[in-house]
């Protein structure tokens, strides 16, 4: 693979990544409301976390799930950034 295919490849999957952080801070939007989804872009960005920008990507969808379960967004946003599955954090929330 010449480093110019391999340049390509990894600017298509930025794009792909970015594509799919804005539909879900819409997803969590349209869940809540649009300070919630600026608050969650914040709090998770990966420069602040030792995840990747996958890992973001993980706790947005993990955020959208627990907001789309009844959770409100305040108490949302605090135990998504904990270190457990949405599963349990609906759980304990109910």
């Amino acid at each position: 693979m010449a480093l110019s295919e391999l340049v390509d490849a990894l600017r298509q999957q930025a794009m792909k990544q970015r594509e799919k952080e804005s539909e879900l801070l819409a997803d969590i939007e349209a869940l809540s409301d649009y300070e919630t989804a600026e608050a969650a872009a914040d709090i998770y960005a990966p420069e602040k976390h030792a995840y990747t920008f996958d890992g973001y990507l993980y706790q947005l969808k993990k955020l959208k799930t627990v907001l789309a379960a009844g959770v409100p967004a305040e108490k949302a946003i605090e135990l998504v950034d904990s270190c457990v599955d949405a599963d349990t954090i609906i759980k304990f929330y109910n």
